[in-house]
């Protein structure tokens, strides 16, 4: 479950002298096979915590439909149905439980698919890969996976790791061997957000060895990555990246293995492209951009390849520079605004400039995507006067640590003092380049605006207390106004008092006690439940509203959640909050998944235990073993102790499973999750 609460601020709460309760909510922490091939159905694995009780997989797209198969504590088995025509790419589900939700990531590719077989951990054993393929594996600590593939000279072979773009805590490694062992490519972190990617170049007729590992040789049961590899086309980017509504743009895929490309396709099925002539690593298309199409990002299909790239549709007029025609200072390109320009920084140190003009003093923004598009670029933002002085300059809106969400790309406010000539110039902010460090760079007179964001997909609201749900509002364009933020579509027994955003950015503290702010200002939504509030599964919108320059403007909100392991946000599909009203148990009992047997045939532990009762009376823990031959004496708990030292037995030294249980007065008012007992030393 992604959480407002936990993920964005990690507050020890005490709401209104409440006990923080402690994460009892579905938490999925792996998922394998993590994709299917459309028109199939797939039997798949999510691992995680608190998965008891799971009551339905539903996706927010009706081409995809999930069944539970088996739910335990720790494992969920489903059944994943692709309809033929799903649109390929990452897609969201939940998982529907009594006590909670969670957020997991599909991949629908084109593909015929298969896991990968050990022992593969040597050339002597590696696998062999046959074109296209695509293999779902998982890598343990110190893991290698060898795959043996045969290859003519000339040809040009993708091999691409899917696993931090969807969602996996794997960061992949890739390298591509001859016969003798001898690496010939490599690939750590391509994509923005890791995730290994490499083109081979075969020198020569033979045999290769493709060698996956995790960095650091880290890996772990859940780390898993899907590897698509062959002689397909694979595009890297089009160029220009996006195109305005209701006009037709000719645009230029650039990748490998582009000659027969002969269908591209913008979303589900929105447009089709008319290939208009394709070489080995280009294709030219002409798309019409649909009226009234939904602004923003989009993927663009291309047949044959596995991997869609990003379209971003827009309301302004679009230029392409990736020729070089803004690459000189002294000669920028001009430009009449709103304008977004498109470019590639394809070298070290590669600037482009565009010169503009005002009529008179204004506020502009200058707006970039890379990274967020997933692409590694890191883009900077300066704006010059006529006279060459520079006015201003961003790279991120504000500063990145560890604690907070990632924040990507600039977003640039200045007011322009007077009318004249300017110049604004992106480049990357390390001065690297590469043929796929794409921009998109978007210059407009500022209309203030502002958008209400939830950190967080699904929520756990229990009866009889008031629950805490953060919501972060970000002013956009030079907006400097309060924002009144509510909730609707609320579930029965459930009320929400108003809050306002303040324009002020929230402050956080970093590692080393020093002052960052965020992006904006969270506020404090306080959901109260009553104590007979329906035990129900709903989804709460959140509303905005602020008035600026006489102007009213009302937003609605969107759920948002860590698309990748290295803290990147974006926007569910889903706009909405998917909330489950629960009861809280009246003890929470922190126990570990597993416990081994020393040779005395004991097993020691510590539960924490969180009183979520009157805690007035003294606690007893004892044991319920779904396997004979486990034995513990009862363990009373001080109404003051929060943890408690467990010793088990087991008559025989074998393997079992029991459940740590919680009384008050002979009541039984918590249970842990079962604990797997296993033979050997710890």
């Amino acid at each position: 479950m992604m959480r407002a609460l936990t993920l964005l601020t990690g507050l020890a709460l005490g709401l209104f002298g409440q006990t923080k309760i402690p994460p009892i909510w579905p938490q999925i922490q792996g998922t394998f096979p993590h994709g299917g091939q459309r028109g199939t159905s797939v039997t798949v694995t999510l691992s995680g915590r608190n998965l008891q009780g799971a009551k339905e997989l539903v996706f927010a797209s009706a081409k995809l439909r999930g069944e539970i198969v088996k739910a335990e504590a720790y494992r969920v088995v489903a059944k994943i149905t692709l309809a033929a025509d799903t649109e390929p790419g990452r897609h969201d589900f939940r998982l529907l439980c009594g006590h909670g939700s969670a957020i997991g990531y599909f991949d629908v590719n084109t593909l015929a698919e298969r896991s990968e077989k050990e022992p593969n951990d040597s050339r002597e054993k590696a696998e062999g890969l046959v074109f296209p393929a695509l293999v779902n594996g998982i890598l343990k600590a110190g893991d290698y996976d060898y795959f043996r593939f045969e290859a003519k000279a000339g040809e040009r072979l993708t091999f691409d790791v899917l696993a931090t773009r969807n969602g996996a805590n794997t960061d992949a490694v890739i390298g591509v061997l001859d016969g003798q062992g001898a690496e010939l490519a490599y690939s750590d972190d391509y994509y923005g957000f890791k995730d290994p990617h490499v083109v081979f170049h075969a020198p020569q007729d033979g045999a290769y060895y493709l060698r996956v590992y995790g960095s650091s040789e880290a890996g772990s049961d859940v780390s898993d990555y899907r590897l698509v590899a062959g002689r397909m086309p694979h595009v890297d980017l089009s160029m220009p990246a996006g195109g305005r509504q209701g006009e037709t743009v000719e645009l230029e895929l650039r990748g490998v293995n582009l000659g027969g490309v002969k269908r591209v396709t913008l979303g589900d099925g929105m447009a089709e492209g008319e290939v208009l002539r394709t070489s080995g690593d280009r294709a030219r298309v002409r798309l019409a951009v649909p009226k009234g199409l939904r602004l923003g990002e989009h993927r663009l299909h291309v047949d044959g390849a596995t991997m869609p790239v990003p379209f971003v549709v827009s309301q302004y007029r679009e230029v392409d520079v990736s020729d070089g025609s803004a690459r000189n200072r002294r000669d920028p390109k001009p430009v009449d605004l709103p304008v977004v320009a498109n470019g590639v920084l394809d070298r070290a140190k590669a600037t482009d400039f565009f010169v503009f003009r005002v009529e008179e003093a204004k506020t502009i923004v200058l707006d970039v995507e890379g990274m967020q598009l997933g692409y590694l670029t890191d883009p900077m933002v300066i704006l010059y006067d006529d006279a060459g002085k520079r006015l201003a300059y961003q790279d991120d809106p504000t500063t990145n640590t560890g604690k907070e969400p990632a924040n990507l790309d600039p977003h640039l406010v200045f007011r322009l003092p007077k009318a004249g000539r300017y110049v604004a110039a992106v480049r990357d902010a390390q001065f690297r380049g590469d043929p796929s460090f794409l921009y998109r760079l978007t210059i407009k007179e500022a209309k203030p605006d502002f958008s209400v964001k939830v950190v967080g997909t699904d929520d756990t609201l229990y009866r009889g207390r008031d629950n805490v749900v953060l919501v972060r509002v970000r002013r956009l364009e030079g907006w400097t106004s309060p924002v009144e933020v509510w909730a609707e579509n609320l579930p029965a027994g459930v009320t929400v008092k108003p809050v306002v955003a303040e324009p002020k950015n929230t402050p956080y503290t970093g590692t080393c006690g020093e002052t960052h702010y965020l992006d904006g200002t969270n506020v404090e939504v306080v959901f109260r439940v009553s104590g007979d509030a329906p035990l129900e599964l709903g989804q709460v919108r959140f509303m905005g509203r602020g008035v600026m320059d006489g102007e009213t403007v009302v937003r609605t909100g969107k759920a948002r959640y860590f698309r990748n392991r290295v803290r990147f946000i974006g926007d569910a599909e889903e706009e909405l909050l998917r909330v489950t009203v629960a009861d809280a148990p009246g003890v929470v009992l922190t126990v570990p998944e597993t416990m081994r047997l020393d040779a005395k045939g004991q097993t020691k532990f510590t539960a924490i235990v969180t009183r979520l009762d009157s805690g007035k009376d003294t606690l007893e823990l004892t044991l319920e073993a779904a396997t004979a031959g486990l034995l513990m004496e009862v363990r009373p708990v001080a109404v003051t102790d929060t943890r408690a030292e467990v010793v088990v037995r087991a008559a025989e030294k074998a393997p079992g499973e029991f459940v740590l249980v919680g009384r008050v007065g002979g009541v039984v008012v918590g249970r842990s999750h079962p604990i797997q007992v296993r033979r050997g030393g710890m």
